[in-house]
């Protein structure tokens, strides 16, 4: 049974209408947030703005917000299971609608362009890796993101959905709504041993749950998934 340990320096959330610690702690984790606009990211030059995604403004509030003084050094791994599938759905009917495929568009549908433009935005030359989960669901991306992690180096985690085009809707089940969830890993901070075990069901949403986990500062959480069942245990005393 893989068991390993992280020490969670910072963590941000965002969803339409939840944004804040409080506000993910009073969500009652059944039902859709508030409506709400995507983050204005006013510190981004308006042509990078331009170029986002109402899932990618989500991505770069939440990592500039966890990552802090960090976010032009350190290494980062993103982690979605569907990315910006909206983008390519584009480019399909594009092509079956006979329409030439813009080049840019193309650029910005590839699962790492997220990871890319977030380097480019906060200045940050430091590794970068894109995770795409699946039935291990968020663990995978902690577990990438552990191994990378030392005492003296710190790693951020951003993990992030959006539902489905509705083209999808009868094949696979997706998240209600968008959102995106940033963990940065460092030295101190509090503790979480994450503990897996073999998937019992698929569980939507596991990035805000995650989001009120934390901010409840509960002890225990289990995110299930299709292979595997990952189990959240919070030590009492942070270090």
């Amino acid at each position: 049974m893989p068991e390993f340990a992280i020490t969670l320096a910072r963590w941000a959330a965002w969803a339409p209408g939840l944004e804040s610690a409080e506000q993910w702690a009073r969500w009652s984790g059944d039902a859709a947030p508030a409506t709400g606009n995507p983050p204005a990211l006013e510190w981004l030059p308006a042509m990078q703005r331009r170029r986002l995604a109402p899932l990618a403004r989500g991505v770069f509030q939440v990592a500039r917000q966890a990552a802090g003084d960090l976010a032009g050094s350190v290494p980062t791994v993103l982690a979605s299971t569907h990315g910006e599938l909206s983008r390519t759905i584009g480019l399909l009917e594009d092509i079956a609608d006979g329409e030439p495929l813009s080049p840019a568009a193309f650029s910005l549908s590839v699962h790492n362009a997220v990871s890319g433009q977030l380097s480019i935005a906060l200045g940050n030359r430091a590794p970068a890796s894109s995770v795409a989960l699946a039935g291990d669901g968020l663990g995978a991306a902690l577990l990438e993101a552990h191994c990378l992690a030392s005492p003296s180096q710190p790693v951020l985690v951003v993990l992030y959905e959006a539902p489905l085009p509705h083209q999808y809707h009868r094949y696979y089940k997706s998240d209600p709504f968008p959102w995106a969830l940033a963990l940065l890993l460092g030295e101190r901070g509090q503790r979480y041993t994450l503990t897996s075990a073999p998937g019992s069901r698929p569980q939507l949403a596991q990035g805000p749950r995650l989001a009120r986990f934390l901010a409840r500062g509960e002890a225990d959480l289990t995110l299930a998934g299709d292979r595997s069942d990952w189990h959240w245990s919070h030590h009492a005393r942070p270090e």
